[in-house]
């Protein structure tokens, strides 16, 4: 069965908070989607979201839980499933649970990891009887949707986009919400509590749970983009009302307050930041991003939140890691998993930092911005990191413990000899998979132009690289795969009766009809109304020359 999808949606952030925490979810081959934090919110999200199972509060802001389900239920039919949470242990809540047809109806105060995945189970039992995919046909099960946006940000902020065309497509792809009068960067580090050790699992859900509510309490008042960097830092993408700072400092002032007043009252953990500049166009947040980080130390010193002020000096005594000059050949080390010239550019960085202990705070920025390129421009770039570090108790987050030169090039020389050794044994099947993607990318999006620009831009490669590749792994060149790929959606159509040749002209993103009429028989040695004809007279129709060539 494809990856479960699961809404939370409850007003109390502690409760969603203790939801996320409460199982291992992967154990149940489930992906939590979404958080909504009142009913709005919450259908909203499975329109967008089209989760397959909906654990809700019955009593919300602005709309019911239980008027959601009901609305849900009229449009859907019986999918998403509704397990219904309360805080009334009454008869009539639970009998207008059983009328919205819920699976569960879970008490809050008798809710245990016991009680929680006993429902969830039977949620699953009748989620295969019920055959998900056909009740969605239009769904399309993605990865880690949250992953994917952190992977975007990270690039957005590290100028790894080759151009901006490439950035639209991915905004678009992933449908971020970036429409707003303008935005700024916050860079947000976690202190503290003394009472969690150093390191180790205790201090990583510590952390996590942190940003998760950082997340939360911040997205329930406004469309912002929290992006985990690290163990002990994160970046929010915030909206403003324009760029002049005395319009929106008292607000962004406010809000940062409170987040991290709520952090400390759950977690006991202080939540020190720095803010960039704003910007009209989100595509160059990366100037906002680049402003906080040379604003943090004095947020460090502050033990506060600190707004960067353009022609003021900054108090730092170290300039950051410019990786202008060698980004296109670190990009091209990645894309075509050339390991022997990531191992040179490695160790040319190791080589610079060599016994300089007065540049421990710039290594350790090259360092991360390695990492970043790794896990963002890498399909499965976190999972490789991860493998690499697996003995340290922290993984490659132990890189923000290191207080020394040569801890930093010790962290270096690991990742630089562990990626190189796993990339290298991967590289075909990770070839394989690319092309895959791209595959099911095009099959998904039949109806537009998929120029090799633009799906280049999609999935972060040069155009000529994913050309070879494609020509090299699929055995057949970009071009001629979308064609007959399109071919053969139309034939599809032509049995089942799906509508008139132009109809499915345009379905297919054809110009007109004419073109497309021209192409099918070139690929078919038959014009579709022949093929229509052939169809109604009762005879499956014979396959071209062309086709049985290609079998």
């Amino acid at each position: 069965m494809s990856l479960i999808k699961l809404l939370i949606a409850d007003d109390e952030a502690l409760v969603c908070i203790g939801l996320q925490s409460m199982l291992k979810w992967e154990q149940y081959n489930i992906e939590i989607v979404g958080i909504a934090h009142n009913g709005a919110q919450e259908e909203e999200m499975i329109d967008s979201l089209r989760p397959d199972i909906v654990i809700s509060d019955i009593k919300m802001p602005v709309k019911s839980g239980l008027a959601v389900a009901d609305s849900v239920r009229k449009k859907y039919g019986r999918l998403p499933l509704f397990i219904i949470l309360t805080s009334y242990e009454d008869f009539e809540y639970a009998r207008a649970a059983i009328g919205v047809q819920a699976t569960d109806y879970l008490v809050k105060l008798e809710l245990t990891p016991d009680t929680l995945a006993a429902s969830i189970q039977r949620a699953i039992t009748l989620l295969e009887a019920y055959q998900t995919l056909e009740s969605y046909p239009k769904l399309v099960h993605r990865g880690n949707l949250q992953a994917q946006r952190d992977k975007f940000f990270i690039r957005l902020f590290n100028n790894l986009f080759e151009n901006k065309n490439q950035y639209l497509l991915q905004k678009e792809d992933l449908d971020l919400d970036l429409s707003g009068p303008a935005y700024l960067v916050c860079t947000c580090r976690i202190l503290g509590p003394d009472s969690v050790p150093p390191r180790g699992d205790k201090l990583v859900a510590l952390c996590s749970s942190t940003v998760q509510m950082a997340k939360d309490t911040l997205t329930s008042t406004r469309t912002c983009y929290v992006t985990s960097l690290d163990l002990r830092n994160f970046a929010v993408a915030l909206p403003v009302c324009g760029t002049d700072p005395l319009g929106w400092m008292p607000d962004t002032q406010k809000l940062l307050a409170d987040m991290a007043s709520v952090l400390h009252n759950y977690f006991n953990v202080t939540i020190i930041g720095a803010i960039g500049f704003a910007v009209e166009d989100p595509y160059l947040l990366r100037e906002s991003y680049l402003a906080a980080r040379k604003a943090l130390p004095a947020a460090v010193k502050a033990q506060s939140f600190v707004f960067f002020a353009e022609g003021e000096p900054l108090e730092q005594d170290y300039p950051l890691f410019d990786f202008s000059e060698s980004r296109s050949e670190i990009r091209r080390a990645f894309e075509e998993m050339d390991t022997q010239a990531l191992y040179a550019i490695i160790s040319r960085m190791i080589e610079i930092f060599d016994g300089r202990s007065d540049l421990l705070v710039p290594a350790t920025d090259a360092a991360c911005n390695i990492l970043y390129m790794a896990t963002s421009l890498l399909a499965d770039g976190e999972e490789i990191v991860e493998q690499i570090f697996e003995h340290e108790p922290e993984g490659y987050r132990a890189i923000y413990q290191m207080h020394t030169i040569e801890e930093i090039a010790g962290w270096l020389i690991t990742f630089r000899d562990g990626c190189s050794a796993i990339l290298s044994t991967r590289r075909q099947s990770y070839k394989e998979q690319i092309v895959k993607n791209v595959q099911e990318y095009i099959k998904r999006n039949l109806g537009t132009k998929l120029s090799l620009n633009q799906v280049a831009d999609v999935f972060n490669f040069s155009p000529n690289y994913l050309s070879h590749l494609f020509s090299k792994i699929a055995k057949v060149n970009y071009v001629e795969y979308i064609t007959e790929t399109k071919i053969t959606a139309a034939k599809e159509m032509m049995l089942r009766g799906e509508g008139r040749i132009y109809e499915i002209s345009q379905k297919l993103g054809y110009e007109s009809a004419f073109y497309f009429s021209k192409v099918f028989k070139k690929v078919t040695g038959m014009s579709p109304r022949e093929y229509i004809q052939q169809i109604e007279a009762g005879s499956q129709p014979e396959r071209s020359l062309q086709e049985r060539n290609r079998s």
